[in-house]
């Protein structure tokens, strides 16, 4: 015999319907429809079983001492409810994993203030069709033409540059 009786699901249905992507609603809904069908099957079982009438079987029976023999093992049966014994590992993991999510979202914070002050660079520069030669340089000055500390060949590409030092033969 099961030394609890289940009362309700352990599944916070809430909070998993928040991560679930909408293309994927449709399974979990289908998903949570089994599941409680499963939880309503289990609840609708009584919590012990039906106790046999031995009386009954005691009439019907006309060899002596079998069904008081029956009786009787049946009463020495003894069905061992599973002992837990992950449950403690299974909390350690996840207070790991806490503690590895806490950590991700505050580098995640970090990140993302570094992205916001990125795109708050781009809320100053003019677009791109409407920028002069100068305003380009005062923005990108690596990417900017500078024919007095670098000069380049036209077309100004990569490519199109002589190497610095001659060949050696």
């Amino acid at each position: 015999m099961a030394s609890r009786r289940i009362a309700k699901s352990s599944i916070d249905w809430a909070s998993f319907s928040k991560r679930v992507p909408d293309a994927q609603k449709s399974q979990y809904l289908q998903f949570k429809a089994k599941s409680d069908g499963y939880l309503l099957r289990v609840l609708g079982q009584p919590e012990a079983p039906p106790a046999l009438d031995w009386a009954h079987y005691q009439s019907k029976i006309v060899l002596p001492g079998l069904v008081a023999d029956f009786q009787k093992q049946l009463a020495a049966v003894k069905v061992p409810y599973p002992e837990d014994k992950l449950s403690t590992q299974i909390d350690a993991q996840a207070k790991e994993v806490e503690v590895k999510v806490a950590e991700f979202v505050t580098e995640s914070g970090v990140r993302i203030d570094s992205y916001k002050a990125d795109l708050a660079k781009w809320d100053v520069i003019p677009a791109f069709d409407q920028m002069t030669m100068e305003e380009f340089a005062d923005h990108f000055p690596d990417l900017a033409l500078d024919p007095i500390n670098r000069p380049t060949y036209w077309p100004h590409t990569e490519e199109a540059q002589q190497p610095d030092e001659p060949p050696a033969h």
